[in-house]
């Protein structure tokens, strides 16, 4: 599956070489065209990135503004990004887009017999005819499941004795270039090489170097794109720095590109320094042309953004004065619930003023009194607040009802004392 998919890349690369007859200037035009191809897509991103930035400032003022409601600043920032026409993932496709490339190009390089020159599989598999005349030859026929670069130089050198084996698309590769051959995998163990004979030197000094400056130019790649976003409009240079130019990002492209050139053949470590070139150039050319293209709208959105606050600024200073001048007068409250509380305090204070009017002489019902304490039991004291029965104003108190009960006894046995004195003589005492 993986071959198919890198089986364009291969033919690109093949075609390229037969044009040239240069495997280092192959890779070399292979990463332009590849940049050329993709140019439409980077160019998009770019766009997007540098109006993400220039839409900082706008940015920053929401986040200050609503910083206690991050629902409402999510809302406010899409509709800034919407105004101006920004996905905030833009800036993201572009970063995602070299990573299959970089897959693929890896596969050509590794399988060069079958997915750069299109050989098929039969004839390197087990009983096929590059496989019994490798195994002939005493060439390490294991290998050819994981990588095929080494068969390929193999057969490069001795291809007098497989050119007439009749296998189609066959045909030699130079992988040696200036004497620095890219099918090997570079060596850091540079204290072993024979640093007394040049000839000897060269070959393992040039791999040698090769992870090095890849790993440079990804450094300088990344300086001179932070270098050319603190020269666009709104830009926040400390907080560029501050991203940029931490530890984790300085060393993290470098480190990878230094550590992966030294595990792969040379020619990967060659596609990451030219593509490392190719992308300062194109940045540089396209922030320059973006730049002039997005300072005038840049422009006209600050403006904007000025104006807007100098009408909120006059806004807050017209509120302080108008708060200075009625310092001493009571606000009018608009809530319709607290109106109708103070429309039923006045009617209440109006019914009081109307009744002490009409009864001058009553005095001040005041239960809560104490002597001269006038809230001593509380503002809201009844001494009704307990009724006997049900009965209104009647209070849970025996004394009352003892004496009421008394005066009645009382009357009874009275009228039953008058009845025995009125009453007649029995005729029977006559006699």
């Amino acid at each position: 599956m993986l071959d198919t998919i890198a089986r364009p890349f291969g033919l690109l690369l093949m075609f390229l070489y037969n044009i040239t007859h240069n495997y280092l200037f192959s890779i070399i035009l292979f990463t332009v065209l590849v940049k050329l191809i993709l140019m439409p897509f980077q160019m998009k991103s770019k766009k997007g990135m540098m109006r993400q930035q220039m839409l900082q400032p706008e940015i920053q003022e929401l986040q200050k503004k609503h910083q206690a409601n991050p629902q409402k600043l999510n809302q406010e920032m899409q509709r800034v990004y919407r105004e101006a026409g920004v996905s905030p993932m833009s800036g993201c496709l572009w970063t995602l887009l070299p990573f299959p490339i970089l897959i693929a190009l890896y596969q050509a390089v590794r399988k060069p017999l079958t997915v750069m020159m299109g050989v098929a599989k039969d004839a390197l598999a087990e009983g096929g005819v590059l496989y019994n005349k490798l195994s002939e030859m005493s060439f390490n026929v294991s290998t050819l499941n994981s990588t095929q670069i080494t068969a390929a130089k193999f057969i490069t050198d001795n291809y007098s004795a497989f050119e007439n084996l009749g296998v189609k698309n066959l045909r030699p590769v130079e992988f040696t270039v200036l004497g620095v051959d890219l099918s090997q995998t570079p060596s850091f163990q540079f204290w072993s090489f024979n640093w007394k004979s040049w000839s000897e030197l060269w070959p393992m000094l040039g791999l040698f170097l090769i992870p090095i400056l890849a790993a440079l130019f990804m450094w300088l790649s990344t300086k001179i794109s932070t270098s050319l976003q603190k020269k666009l409009p709104g830009a926040n240079i400390e907080q560029i720095e501050k991203t940029n130019n931490s530890l984790l990002m300085l060393l993290l492209g470098p480190v990878m590109s230094l550590w992966f050139a030294f595990m792969l053949p040379a020619a990967m470590g060659v596609y990451w320094i030219s593509n490392s070139v190719v992308s300062i150039l194109v940045d540089v050319f396209l922030t320059k042309y973006y730049a002039k293209t997005m300072l005038s709208d840049f422009a006209e959105r600050e403006a904007q953004r000025k104006a807007r606050e100098a009408e909120l600024e006059a806004k807050r200073e017209e509120a302080e004065r108008r708060r200075a001048e009625n310092s001493g007068v009571e606000a009018e409250n608009t809530s319709k619930r607290k109106q109708q509380q103070k429309k039923k305090q006045e009617s209440a204070q109006k019914a009081l003023e109307w009744q002490r009017a009409m009864n001058p002489q009553e005095p001040k019902y005041e239960p809560s009194r104490v002597g001269t304490r006038r809230y001593a039991r509380g503002r809201a004291y009844d001494p009704d607040r307990f009724s006997f029965n049900g009965v209104d104003g009647a209070v849970n108190d025996s004394s009352e009802l003892d004496e009421a009960l008394a005066d009645i006894e009382d009357a009874l046995q009275a009228a039953a004392q008058a009845g025995l004195d009125t009453a007649p003589e029995d005729p029977g005492d006559k006699n």
